[in-house]
């Protein structure tokens, strides 16, 4: 859905009621009332400014990322900078509540930026300053044992979320859904869900070395690799998320 990338040479910090956030702060139909309860809603949550700047634009804004629930800003509280995800008002959700609890257990994993509080319009989380993974493969060069290393990374956390019974629910489009910074961090968790089958690794590896934009050039560096081993390991892993069958996809995928 977004990401919270390197922000750009346009960082403007604005205090929260400053005119020119009500674009975003009720977006993308103005409320009032919308409006005012949000202000109130980031002074709970201590914030007291927003941080214009990013790749993504919205009505003219420099934003960190836009997704179909929420758009995502850099914050700060107090002397502290964080990511502020806002919702939607035109959500197909009247809440934050399920994905903030969702976020939450994704952490108790250690998986995805720290939550670090939210309300029925906000969830403040840890700001990841680092590159979407396809941004990292192409603009850092890689070499194949560092695309191993983040690889392995990614696959060890999207397990983690398959034992706890969470599907993110999006890392077949992994492009959108990671972001590589000292490590990868898997972000966004509108979509997750604990009723569905766990699909994180197999949607994940296929992501990376099977089919799509990181796969492409994730093969490139990687070079060669058995297409039919992989596929049968996550075969059998689909059907028994244990640590024998999950060390089996990393050894098809990254030896």
């Amino acid at each position: 859905m977004l990401s919270q990338q390197n922000v750009s040479f346009l960082d403007e910090e604005l205090d929260i009621r400053s005119s020119r956030l009500i674009p975003l702060i009720s977006y993308p139909h103005f409320s009032e009332r919308e409006y005012k309860d949000r202000i109130i809603e980031m002074e709970s949550l201590g914030i007291t400014s927003i941080i214009l700047g990013g790749k993504t634009i919205v009505n003219g804004a420099h934003i960190a990322g836009k997704g179909c629930v929420g758009i995502v800003v850099k914050a700060k509280a107090g002397s502290k900078v964080c990511a502020l995800k806002i919702r939607r008002t035109d959500a197909d959700r009247k809440a934050m509540d399920n994905e903030a609890r969702l976020h939450k257990m994704a952490n108790s994993k250690g998986v995805g930026p720290s939550l670090e509080g939210h309300t029925k319009n906000l969830i403040a989380m840890e700001f990841v300053t680092g590159q979407s993974i396809i941004d990292w493969v192409v603009g850092n060069k890689a070499t194949k044992s560092k695309m191993c290393t983040i690889s392995a990374a990614i696959l060890e956390q999207c397990f983690s979320l398959d034992v706890a019974g969470l599907d993110h629910g999006e890392l077949s489009r992994l492009a959108r859904h990671v972001i590589v910074s000292d490590r990868p961090y898997i972000i966004d968790f509108e979509s997750a869900s604990t009723t569905r089958k766990t699909c994180n690794v197999t949607a994940a590896a296929q992501s990376i070395l099977l089919y799509g934009i990181v796969a492409n050039k994730v093969k490139k560096i990687l070079g060669n690799t058995d297409r039919e081993k992989v596929i049968h390991a996550l075969r059998t892993y689909k059907h028994l998320h244990t640590r024998a069958k999950f060390d089996a996809v990393l050894d098809s995928l990254l030896l």
